[in-house]
């Protein structure tokens, strides 16, 4: 059978700058949708110039 004690990995220096970015992209995609869903149950959103013309 195997072991299962975990053994730590070794990176490359900027891995961790890496895994940073992601995380900050993530928590903007997250905001951006939380903000699109607020405005939108709230009847904020639509078209930017108002109304549709035609």
């Amino acid at each position: 059978m195997h072991s299962t004690t975990s053994a730590s990995a070794e990176h490359e220096p900027w891995y961790r700058y890496g895994v940073a970015t992601l995380l900050l992209e993530m928590l903007i995609a997250i905001a951006v949708s939380a903000y699109s869903l607020y405005v939108t149950f709230h009847g904020q959103g639509g078209f930017p110039g108002g109304k549709l013309i035609g």
